[in-house]
């Protein structure tokens, strides 16, 4: 019994250890040494594989960037000679190049030079783009501006005209109560009853006028010999060239004109002002309560 328990137990650490692993799921001796046969075959095929020309100078390139230049290369013992040391800059006091010129690869089949032609023409395209851009919002920016000014001025012109309007009214109403007939100046008063004025006047004149002989013939010799017209078609030409006139003679003073001149003639004579709506005592009293005469006094 005593040598037995001498013995080692064969459940024990130092008798698992000395066992082969014969787990489940393990490959054979035969199958590793086919796998391992194998992979050696694999491997013996990649390295006798031929490299393309462009992997084998890529690698020439980088194995020679990443080394220095030796003693033995020809440019390196001409400038040994001529007193240069490695690691120190070209020049007499060292204002030169430290580093070798950069290689730049060449991709394409381009010629010399047509890469940095290709890439002026780009940066020429860019900044034609970018002018082009500019002027176009420039060319907004004026085109918004005169948008805006043109509001303005019209809106200002519809204002004077209405202005205009009002003083015009308030002017007639004013010289009829003196008993005055007709206006200081054609635009003192409202065109529409200027235009019913005058066809008044006309009608009248023909009312009491009396075409007798003599008229009749006077009227003959100026008026060609045309049965289709009658006296009226020519008196209507005439009234609507003396429109024309008129109409002529009122573009050549702006709106803005016949309000100024309205307004002081008001202020003058009726001591009136438009703006205020008040006809005052006398001129002390139109200066004194009175803001201004323009609009804009009256807006502030």
């Amino acid at each position: 019994m005593s040598n037995d328990s001498e013995e080692d137990d064969y459940m024990s650490d130092a008798i698992l250890q000395q066992c082969k692993d014969t787990r489940p799921g393990l490959v054979s001796s035969r199958q590793a040494k086919n796998y391992q046969r194998e992979e050696k075959e694999k491997q013996a095929k990649i390295n006798n594989t031929f490299k393309p020309k462009k992997v084998i100078e890529n690698e020439k390139r980088e194995e020679g960037l990443q080394s220095a230049i030796g003693s033995e290369n020809k440019g390196f013992a001409l400038l040994a000679k001529m007193g240069y040391k490695p690691g120190t800059a070209l020049g007499k006091r060292g204002e030169g190049r430290s580093e070798p010129v950069p290689i730049e690869l060449k991709n394409g089949r381009g010629g010399l030079g047509r890469d940095t032609e290709v890439k002026r023409k780009q940066a020429q395209a860019v900044a034609f783009r970018a002018m082009v851009s500019h002027k176009r919002q420039k060319m907004e920016l004026r085109q918004k501006q005169h948008f805006v000014a043109n509001m303005s001025n019209r809106f200002s012109e519809q204002q004077a005209e209405r202005d205009l309007y009002k003083s015009q009214k308030v002017c007639e109403q004013l010289d009829s109560q003196k008993d005055i007939t007709e206006p200081e100046l054609y635009y003192f008063w409202p065109a529409s009853h200027l235009k019913k004025l005058k066809k008044k006047a006309q009608q009248h004149v023909r009312d009491e006028c009396d075409l007798d002989d003599d008229f009749n013939d006077e009227r003959d010799d100026a008026i060609p010999k045309n049965p289709l017209r009658s006296i009226h078609d020519f008196e209507e030409e005439e009234e609507e060239e003396e429109e024309e006139e008129e109409e002529e003679i009122i573009d050549t003073v702006t709106t803005e004109e016949k309000l100024q001149i309205l307004t002081k003639y008001l202020r003058t004579n009726y001591i009136y002002c438009v703006w205020c709506g008040t006809r005052y005592d006398d001129a002390e009293d139109l200066n004194s309560s009175c803001p201004g005469s323009t609009a804009e006094a009256h807006d502030e």
